[in-house]
């Protein structure tokens, strides 16, 4: 038996297979049901199923995807894959849970995720999930990849208009968008979902880099809004910080940049460990984790499953 797990994320789309090392994953594009709607998910979905196992479908498959908190969203993306096809099982779940799956199978911890949007979760001493975050681009995802990359270009056009510093990330970000102005940016923005801004952190990453100050607040906006995600998950889970396990995950924080390193000295004032950083591919694994376990009926992770609405 072979178990497909697949993380959909705004910008990439990952597969991978539980056992490990039983066949190569894959990768391809992304989608947000909230944002391209259910159909665009269910096509995207369906490209990706039917590419990675065309003769030999898997025993099951988990799907995580941003946006499917709701459990109608989910059951009709499940309802469109078996028109087109697809007929092994298939659960879709939220994103949340892959995190979940990669960074705390191993007893209470924290996951803090952040990539084209982002989240905490924290796994209590019972084995409950408790998230906090991830509640959208419009409402939340602070300190993502979206939301650095939006507060960088507000501070773009409050620097245009007198009511901010001026700062290198007006040339940056209006290269980077390809708008005719500073001024125009607005405009380019809001013809792009969330993943295609969130894409462009590294020019705002680059820009702090070079020593400049705004871009530099941007940062520390960010790194303040994932603490804060950190300290409810904690709390909500009925936790403390000292020596408390930590996995951090996401595009936005990768175990080499700037963000993360920030990121782990204002976790360690709280009294948490070194944290433990999960490569690009864990949340797919710990998708295809997931279909192992629930076709077992293995707690806690039939419980995580079934219950959608993390």
């Amino acid at each position: 038996m072979h178990f497909l797990g697949v993380d959909v994320g705004g910008t990439h789309c990952r597969c991978e297979w539980w056992p490990p090392d039983s066949r190569p994953g894959a990768h391809s594009r992304g989608v947000q049901p909230a944002v391209h709607g259910v159909d665009a998910a269910v096509e995207a979905l369906h490209e990706v199923l039917a590419n990675v196992a065309p003769h030999d479908a898997p025993t099951a498959a988990v799907c995580a995807m941003a946006g499917v908190g709701d459990p109608s969203t989910a059951r009709s993306i499940v309802d469109g894959l078996r028109a087109h096809g697809i007929d092994f099982p298939v659960a879709v779940v939220a994103d949340v849970l892959a995190a979940a799956a990669a960074g705390l199978v191993d007893g209470p911890a924290l996951m803090l995720w952040s990539g084209t949007g982002s989240f905490a979760v924290a796994r209590d001493r019972d084995g409950e999930l408790h998230r906090t975050g991830g509640r959208g681009h419009l409402l939340g995802d602070q300190g993502s990849g979206f939301d650095l990359v939006r507060r960088a270009a507000a501070a773009v056009l409050l620097a245009v208009d007198g009511l901010g510093p001026p700062t290198l990330l007006a040339d940056a970000l209006t290269g980077a968008f390809g708008a005719s102005s500073p001024q125009r940016l607005g405009a380019v923005l809001q013809r792009l979902d969330s993943g295609q801004i969130a894409a462009r952190l590294p020019i705002v990453l680059t820009t702090a880099a070079a020593g400049d100050a705004v871009a530099n607040e941007v940062i520390t906006a960010g790194i303040d809004g994932l603490s804060m995600l950190a300290n409810a998950a904690v709390r909500r889970a009925g936790l403390e910080w000292r020596e408390l396990p930590v996995a951090l995950g996401g595009g936005v924080l990768a175990p080499d940049g700037a963000l993360a390193a920030l990121l782990a000295e204002r976790l360690a004032s709280f009294g948490a460990a070194a944290p433990r950083f999960l490569e690009a591919r864990a949340a797919a694994r710990g998708a295809a984790w997931l279909a192992h376990e629930v076709h077992h009926r293995r707690e806690p992770a039939l419980t995580w499953v079934q219950r959608v609405t993390i």
